[in-house]
């Protein structure tokens, strides 16, 4: 599934993909310490890239989050599409919010970027449609929504 390629990330950008090892930085810090606490210049040093180098790939901040929302998003319907019941469906969408709070609040949450937005939308949308069988995605969103603040078992 997603989450097991997540676990084995590696920190540092090496002669690789710096918009991905951007990416998996930014996603790594929301997670950790959440989106207030992420700047262009936090991710580039998690990266280990200079702190201009993030304008090679992104406009400002914003445009680095709705990337990783994105991909996060796609992580979470590749999960979901391969729980095939709906208790397992149920289940891969509350774990991988408790598995990844920052991600998961960014996904669903405001963004200045408008260029990711059709993506974010098209995802939102297909996510509804997979998990209607599971309870239907506000539901689901809530009880997820409710766990990470702390109020779990409604």
């Amino acid at each position: 599934m997603a989450r097991a390629r997540m676990r084995g990330q590696k920190t540092g950008y090496h002669h690789g993909d710096l918009k991905q090892a951007l990416m998996d930085a930014a996603a790594t810090l929301l997670d950790i310490r959440g989106r207030d606490a992420l700047t262009l210049r936090e991710a580039a040093r998690r990266a280990g890239v200079s702190e201009a180098a993030p304008y090679r790939h992104f406009d400002n901040l914003d445009a680095l989050l709705g990337a990783v929302a994105v991909e996060s998003l796609d992580m979470l319907l590749e999960d979901v599409g391969a729980s095939g019941s709906a208790v397992r469906m149920r289940r891969a969408y509350l774990d991988f919010a408790q598995d990844f709070p920052g991600r998961y609040e960014l996904m669903f949450s405001r963004l200045q970027d408008k260029a990711s937005w059709e993506d974010r939308a098209s995802a939102v949308a297909q996510l509804a449609e997979m998990l209607e069988r599971a309870g239907g995605l506000p539901a689901l969103h809530g009880e997820a929504s409710l766990m990470l603040a702390g109020f779990e078992g409604f």
